[in-house]
């Protein structure tokens, strides 16, 4: 074999070595993608209801509130417990619109959204120091007994809950706020003009209205 002829012998093994070693490395990373791929398919939803004290079929009625930012005028509560022997314990005046769910699957649909923990980045912020809550739900036994509450804020992604409902904070929000929306919930203060609106309507309570038996300064 001439020396030129083994030349171009030994290019073309060590081409197809490398074309070889390509198609290895192909395969490997297809195999590893769709691994991950059968992964967060068959990953499961984080359900939080099993940490509840109460469960679905104990919910007969759900009561949906809104109202302007409450630490702007209930300057008792703050984020205290909010529900007194089985009422709302502020001045259920500041209430907007309060909507009503009696039927098993608008309260199904409720209850699957805030048991779930939400997987969309950016949609929960649960540590965030930012709270100002303009909603809230309340959930009744058959007795008409309030049996936990939830209250959130959708402007900063927090929420509020009674002791029985501690571990659900990391729902979708977004999802909840929709929801909210398509039960006739319409008062949300989410662009510039909603939010100068409610400041202005806040401050004229300092001067108008009573609040909590004390002149709002």
């Amino acid at each position: 074999m001439s020396l030129r002829r083994f030349k171009i012998f030994q290019n073309f093994n060590l081409t197809k070595k490398l074309l070889i070693l390509i198609i290895i490395s192909v395969l490997i990373s297809c195999n590893r993608n769709k691994g991950f791929e059968d992964e967060i398919k068959g990953e499961k939803e984080l359900d939080y209801s099993d940490a509840f004290e109460f469960k679905f079929k104990a919910i007969k009625k759900i009561e949906i509130f809104s109202y302007p930012d409450r630490l702007a005028w209930d300057t008792l509560r703050h984020r205290k417990e909010i529900i007194r022997n089985n009422k709302i314990d502020f001045d259920t005046s500041m209430i907007n619109e309060k909507v009503t769910l009696l039927k098993e699957t608008q309260i199904k649909e409720l209850f699957e959204l805030i048991k779930i923990h939400c997987k969309v980045e950016g949609d929960v912020a649960p540590y965030s120091n930012c709270y100002i809550p303009r909603n809230l739900i309340l959930f009744y036994n058959d007795k008409n007994r309030i049996i936990g509450h939830i209250e959130l804020c959708f402007e900063c992604g927090t929420s509020e809950s009674s002791n029985n409902l501690r571990e659900n904070w990391d729902y979708c929000k977004d999802d909840v706020k929709d929801f909210f929306k398509k039960s006739g919930i319409k008062y949300f203060v989410d662009s510039k003009e909603k939010e100068e609106k409610e400041r202005l309507f806040l401050d004229s309570l300092k001067t108008t209205k009573i609040v909590n038996n004390k002149v709002l300064k």
